[in-house]
Formats: C-alpha cells, sequence, structure tokens
C-alpha cells in the first residue's frame, strides 16, 4: 500500500476492501466505506459516496438516507436518536429520534456531527468540525457550533461551482438560524 499508493493506513485498512463493504452493505454503485466504519440499522447510501474513516452512521432509531455523490469526510457521526434530555433528567424523558436525510452532491466535513431529525439538502457544504441540529436548504455552505449558514453554492451555466460567503454586516433576513430543534 504504501510503495503503490503512498499509504499507511492501520492494518485492518489492508485486509479489507472499501467497495467490497459497500456492496455488503447495498449501498449504491461506486461507493466505499472504510472498514473503520461503524454502520448500524436503516441506513441507504445512494450511489458514487464516499465514507471515510472512523465515521459512524446510525440508523437504529430512525432512517438514515444519504443521496448520490456524498462525501462523508473522516470521523464524521451521524445520529438519528440523541439521549441528552433522557440522562440529563434521570430517565424522565424519551429519547429524541429523527430521521436523517442528506441530498445529492454534498460534502460532510470532517468531525462534523448531524443531529436526528435533520434534512441536508443538495449541493451542500458542511464544514468541518460542525454541530448540525437544524435542517439546511439546498445550495447552502453551512459551518460551526451549531451551524449556520455561511454561504451559497453557485453553480453557473457550464457546470462550474462557486462559494459565495455571506457578508459579516449582512442583513438578519438573509442569514438562516436554525429554530427546528
Amino acid at each position: 500500500m504504501k510503495e503503490k499508493y503512498h499509504r499507511v493506513l492501520p492494518t485492518n485498512e489492508l485486509f479489507f476492501d472499501r467497495w467490497e463493504k459497500a456492496k455488503y452493505l447495498n449501498a449504491g454503485e461506486g461507493t466505499t466505506i472504510y472498514d473503520t466504519s461503524i454502520i448500524m440499522g436503516d441506513v441507504k447510501i445512494g450511489k458514487y459516496v464516499w465514507i471515510g474513516p472512523y465515521t459512524l452512521l446510525e440508523g437504529s432509531n430512525a432512517a438514515l438516507s444519504i443521496g448520490n455523490h456524498v462525501s462523508i469526510d473522516a470521523g464524521v457521526m451521524i445520529y438519528t436518536h440523541d439521549s441528552t434530555k433522557f440522562y440529563v433528567s434521570g430517565g424522565k424523558n424519551a429519547f429524541e429520534k429523527g430521521n436523517v436525510s442528506i441530498g445529492d452532491n454534498t460534502v460532510i466535513g470532517s468531525m462534523s456531527m448531524i443531529s436526528c431529525g435533520v434534512a441536508i439538502g443538495r449541493h451542500c457544504v458542511i464544514g468541518a468540525h460542525s454541530f448540525v441540529n437544524c435542517s439546511i436548504p439546498d445550495y447552502s455552505i453551512a459551518a460551526g457550533i451549531p451551524a449556520k449558514i455561511i454561504g451559497k453554492v453557485v453553480m453557473d451555466k457550464e457546470g462550474n461551482v462557486h462559494f459565495v460567503y455571506s457578508e459579516k454586516n449582512d442583513r438578519e433576513e438573509k442569514r438562516h438560524e436554525c429554530t427546528d430543534n
């Protein structure tokens, strides 16, 4: 691996094929899933998806749907449940549960966390280390803890992608604030 690809990976990645794992999990054509990724429950994965190392895709409590041409970068965690209120209340509050969907042509940056009940649109970019606890519309760039929309994805007639970031002093109605969680 080092000589052929100039990579040194955890030993298990040398023994298990990323494309075979994706096929075993009924993911779409051209999808790869690193062996260090944990996939649990009802998880649907589209075509040409890259699921990086050390990711957690939890669909045990509701459905998790990932579109086509999506990059789930290293260390991303996606949950269809949230047990915080259960533990803080001493078990009096139930686990929160909700479907999660990620639209086509979207990138989820490294070490980000997607919370239950969130829908991320098509052609979106979620910045690294973000906590997404509300839905993000199509063609958005979102980042932060919690994630907020900081820009938009613009595609020209030729299909070239441009990232347009919001001005620091934008009027409030131009910014997307999470209100659904």
